[in-house]
């Protein structure tokens, strides 16, 4: 007897999205942007390791979740670049002169 199971959601995948997404805003908080970083580098971890696990088990896991997992890890991706870019204007004194 073969019993097929339902897709489940793929672990951590609305969690990358929101990271992804929070780093974003945070980049540009001029007291937020090692926040940024630190949220950007967890999305693209957990974006990473979500991907991994799901090629390994191929449908096993829903698309949409796939697809957030894709999502959060290109968003914190581009909150990673944008805050580390803003720390460093932020640090040599870029903006204030």
């Amino acid at each position: 007897m073969n019993i097929e199971k339902a897709p489940v959601r793929l672990p951590l995948s609305t969690v990358t999205l929101v990271f992804g997404a929070l780093s974003l805003p945070f980049a540009f908080a001029r007291h937020l942007v090692s926040l940024a970083v630190v949220l950007g580098v967890l999305a693209v971890v957990f974006g990473v390791w979500g991907r991994r696990r799901a090629a390994r088990h191929l449908l096993r896991y829903t698309d949409t979740s796939i697809r957030h997992a894709r999502t959060g890890q290109w968003i914190g991706t581009a909150g990673l670049v944008l805050s580390l870019v803003m720390w460093v204007l932020w640090r040599t004194n870029i903006l204030l002169q």
